[in-house]
């Protein structure tokens, strides 16, 4: 019976959290908090103190012993990307190993979003109707705020602010020891930082009104969702006079009105300022508190990769922030769908070949998606601009090693090769290392058929035979141009796979 059940431990800013559930039924039979705080000082360029560090190990060996009692032995810990950003945070990843035997997996800020989204999509069930039109995710974190825009079912575009409750807490802190009216000078900050990042959204995003789906704000669910529930709507102007009372009010008021702890009650005034503002930026018709956290998005998606959900297809998500990122950047999109194409047929007639899998072949198409991003900045060189472009990005749903992957696939695909370049392509493990040579030999053919950006081969047909592989070409153009190309970039696929391409040409039309 204990087979089906995984434990999900999450080391956060501001808590320690266990979730036990059912993977088939995705009931959850227990839940524990810990109020440990092991990282609140952070965003003040603090390392993590390491009498937080005993604490939080006394925690976590408190929750593997409800595990085990539980008979269960699929578990993970995990830890917030927030807190993989402390300078020491790889000595506190060691220190736990070596006080508990658990080993924090990083999550990325864009793992955390996209796994929430895989929660609210499972579990809120309002969720189809709101993004069939137009709705807005936002999810709160310690310093962050992340958005994800869907239209017509699908997700749109998918963004990151670097501003939380927590962060604004800090700079509140601050303004009352020097700011004669700091609540006023705080809403201003808040205003201005959002519409500072809000600006460099399409315009079509700053203008269409949004259902908003908010997660991560712990205080206002605990106050407004009703025990045993785990959403509730409220309407601008519900929500405005709440907003007005909070302001209003003492420490001592809140913490008995929204049944708070001393420690979270100075989360309230920062979290409701900046809530009041994204709705204003997102034309917000109404909000939706819903009550579910990134513990409960790992939990949902640890049930989904054991196949409990097959017929949810999250990697469009994934997908659609890509292109998002790409269009950005000014990625020319005709160019960009025919490499895709390519790489994508490339990579299917060549598994005998390179023995990658189905993730390998997500990252391959989100790498043809972005591969040409640096040219924004200058088509000289335009990979390494990419690389670096790449390396700054949250893309939706990678981690932050699938991302160096495909920053480094990306970097590789036009003329520089590993070899060329060992000192920057040491970062990766042995087995990553392989993994970005075979994409960038294959995404460098793919590429190389469109070298001209002309669309001058409509498709290809792939044959692997035992010194070679035969890519025959259809098109009735003159192919000069993507010849040379061709033969030149191929020598790295030799290089990786011991095998030389080959391009030959038939006509579409005889």
């Amino acid at each position: 019976m204990a087979d089906n059940y995984f434990g999900a431990m999450l080391v956060n800013v501001s808590s320690i959290e266990l979730s036990i559930v059912n993977l088939k039924t995705g009931t959850q039979t227990e839940r524990v908090r810990s109020t440990v705080a092991i990282g609140e000082n952070i965003y003040n360029h603090e390392a993590i103190n390491f009498e937080n560090v005993a604490e939080a190990a006394e925690a976590l060996r408190g929750f593997l012993q409800i595990i085990k009692d539980y008979g269960i032995t699929n578990y993970q810990l995990w830890g917030s990307q927030a807190l993989s950003a402390a300078p020491n945070a790889e000595f506190i990843r060691d220190q736990i190993l070596s006080r508990t035997g658990l080993s924090i997996k990083w999550l990325s800020l864009a793992q955390e979003s996209f796994v929430r989204n895989e929660a609210i999509a499972l579990r809120f069930k309002p969720y189809p109707q709101l993004v069939a039109k137009n709705a807005a995710i936002i999810g709160l974190n310690s310093g962050s705020t992340t958005f994800s825009f869907f239209a017509d079912s699908q997700l749109v575009a998918s963004h990151n602010m670097k501003l939380g409750p927590i962060r604004i807490k800090e700079v509140l802190q601050n303004l009352r020891a020097t700011a004669p009216n700091p609540v006023d000078v705080l809403d201003d900050y808040i205003n201005s930082k959002v519409d500072d990042f809000y600006r460099f959204l399409p315009k079509a995003l700053r203008t269409t009104p949004n259902q908003v789906i908010l997660v991560g704000a712990a205080p206002l669910n605990n106050y407004f969702i009703p025990t045993g529930e785990n959403s509730r709507t409220l309407t601008r102007k519900q929500f405005a006079s709440f907003t007005h009372q909070v302001m209003d009010a003492s420490n001592q008021f809140l913490m008995e009105e929204l049944h708070l702890t001393e420690e979270n009650v100075e989360l309230v005034l920062p979290e409701v300022l900046l809530i009041q503002k994204l709705l204003t930026v997102v034309h917000a018709d109404a909000l939706h508190l819903v009550n579910l956290n990134v513990l409960d998005g790992l939990t949902t998606n640890e049930q989904i990769a054991a196949g409990y959900h097959p017929n949810e297809h999250f990697e469009e998500q994934i997908i659609a922030a890509a292109t998002d990122l790409a269009h950005r950047y000014r990625v020319e999109p005709h160019h960009m769908a025919l490499v895709t194409h390519f790489s994508l047929h490339l990579f299917d007639q060549l598994k005998s070949l390179h023995h990658l899998t189905n993730r390998d072949r997500l990252l391959l198409q989100v790498a043809a998606i972005v591969h040409d991003i640096g040219g924004f900045i200058d088509t000289h060189e335009h990979y390494l601009h990419s690389d670096y472009v790449l390396k700054q990005s949250e893309i939706l749903g990678l981690s932050a090693e699938e991302t160096q992957i495909i920053a480094a696939v990306s970097r590789y695909h036009s003329t520089r090769t590993p070899a060329e370049d060992l000192a920057h392509f040491q970062q990766l493990t042995p087995d990553k290392r392989l993994i970005v040579a075979k994409l960038a030999a294959i995404l460098r053919l793919a590429d190389a058929l469109d070298d001209a950006h002309q669309q001058t081969i409509s498709r290809i047909s792939v044959s692997v035979r035992p010194s070679k592989v035969i890519i025959t070409a259809f098109s009735d153009d003159e192919l000069s141009l993507i010849h040379w190309a061709f033969n030149y970039k191929a020598q790295f696929f030799t290089d990786v796979f011991g095998l030389k391409p080959v391009l030959k040409q038939r006509r579409s039309h005889k």
